[in-house]
């Protein structure tokens, strides 16, 4: 049940924490499987699965702001929602060491605006905490990968 200092508060609700660093962890295990996998193939296809799945999370905080920009459908709020769903699928036309860098960029460049910027001001001071802890793990990731390949 939610109250009313929930909004207020900058506590992290223990399921979003979890649920939220889980979402961390495809990006982990495949960034593991992609340096250290025993055959050329798995380590190519944990490659593949690592861009495909930053395209999908990418794409995922486009719709936070998309929802957020319903309320008052004001046209720049929309538009700004959809671009990190279309630069996530341009980035899946560049070779892999080039998407995971520029997947890196976007990462940061789009944490930096949600925690700059709250997408609804209505929402939950915890938020914006979430979303710089995730967004760093995932950024640091993706910039481990890539000065290993």
């Amino acid at each position: 049940m939610r109250h009313p200092g929930m909004f207020l508060s900058r506590e992290i609700p223990t399921a979003a924490g979890w649920l939220g660093g889980a979402g961390v962890l495809p990006f982990l295990g495949a960034a593991i499987l992609a340096v250290a996998a025993p055959e050329p193939v798995w380590r190519e296809l944990a490659l593949r699965a690592f861009v495909a799945y930053s395209a999908v999370i990418l794409s995922f905080l486009g719709g936070i702001r998309w929802g957020a920009a319903l309320s008052d459908a004001d046209p720049k709020r929309l538009a700004l929602s959809v671009a990190p769903s279309l630069l996530a699928c341009g980035c899946l036309l560049l070779p892999p060491g080039d998407a995971i860098k520029l997947f890196a960029l976007l990462f940061a460049v789009v944490g930096i605006f949600d925690v700059m910027k709250r997408p609804a001001p209505e929402w939950p001071a915890w938020f914006m905490r979430l979303r710089a802890r995730l967004t760093g793990a995932v950024v640091a990731i993706h910039i481990a990968l890539w000065a290993t390949l």
